[in-house]
């Protein structure tokens, strides 16, 4: 799966299928890693589109963001590889647990490092119902999503009845991740109208070839 629509980067649409803010954004990668990925996330404004898209931020606060980023440019460019690679090592500790594998240590050095370095900005603030988590403010911070993101993982994390149901798209050029929500945890494919329909067709021309071989 994956198809982030609009060439302009500011106007990209991004698929959420994951069930997940931190899988989202392990699906901002389309394609297979290693074999044919495809880089959704090719400018600091696609990174603030995207987190626009899931909720992270609201319209003025993503604006905010952008202006800073044409300011600092470097310093923008920099921030988007660190956004990559916060993804990639997510990728690969969720990408390990759905092949019922251990997750690097490494990788979870990384995730933990990024939770000491935000967890700190998290405060308490009263709602209407009741009490919930919200972030400080951090304007002159163009890493400022990654903190919601990588509390994201933990939480997953540390829910194993979410957790076990982290499951990898079965298509053959797909690598996305997400949450099975299904009754009975049968779900196979990021979305069945794109990967789980390539892999119908493939099926029923493979089942067309072997009953023209028998004749």
């Amino acid at each position: 799966m994956g198809t982030a629509a609009n060439t302009a980067s500011s106007q990209k649409k991004f698929e959420f299928v994951g069930g997940d803010l931190c899988l989202d954004f392990t699906n901002t990668m389309g394609g297979k890693r290693g074999v044919a990925p495809r880089e959704y996330l090719n400018s600091y404004a696609d990174f603030v589109s995207w987190c626009r898209q899931a909720g992270l931020l609201d319209s003025s606060k993503a604006q905010a963001l952008a202006r800073l980023a044409a300011r600092r440019v470097q310093d923008s460019a920099a921030a988007l590889r660190r956004a990559i690679a916060l993804r990639e090592t997510i990728y690969r500790i969720f990408g390990a647990l759905a092949s019922d594998e251990p997750p690097q240590a490494s990788d979870l050095d990384q995730l933990n490092a990024h939770l000491s370095s935000s967890l700190g900005r998290l405060r308490l603030v009263r709602s209407r119902k009741g009490f919930t988590w919200s972030w400080a403010e951090q304007d002159e911070s163009l890493d400022q999503p990654l903190g919601p993101i990588a509390r994201s993982a933990a939480d997953l994390l540390t829910s194993p009845h979410l957790l076990e149901r982290v499951r990898q798209c079965e298509g053959d050029t797909c690598g996305w991740l997400f949450v099975d929500s299904t009754k009975n945890h049968s779900r196979r494919w990021c979305v069945m109208s794109d990967c789980g329909n390539v892999a119908k067709v493939r099926r029923f021309r493979l089942k067309q070839r072997r009953a023209r071989s028998r004749k």
